[in-house]
């Protein structure tokens, strides 16, 4: 979600606004809606999307949030892993998220 954030920040013209605020707010909860398991916020989500930002917006948008959630599921079908040096970077990261809590963290 972190990636999906910074990719939010990179698309929307001058972020720094309100209107920019606004936008990444919409933005971000049609991620959160659309990786969640309910299927009404998903649909409301995409529909907010075309009613204030419009339906370019909702297509590069699902493109984006698609290829990080095809890039997951290749990286787990293959079993890739992450070096040792990758995994002691990213502790820092992984404690702020609480990511090792997860049932899925290997080691």
């Amino acid at each position: 979600m972190m990636m999906l954030r910074a990719s939010t920040d990179a698309a929307i013209p001058n972020p720094s606004t309100d209107a920019a605020a606004a936008a990444r707010s919409i933005l971000e909860e049609f991620v959160a809606a659309v990786v969640g398991d309910d299927p009404d916020r998903a649909d409301a989500a995409r529909a907010t999307i075309v009613d204030q930002l419009g339906s370019d917006w909702l297509i590069d948008t699902a493109a984006v949030v698609a290829n990080f959630e095809m890039m997951t599921r290749l990286a787990d079908a293959t079993g890739a892993c992450l070096t040792p040096g990758r995994i002691e970077a990213a502790a820092s990261i992984r404690a702020q998220l609480g990511l090792d809590a997860f049932p899925s963290a290997r080691r």
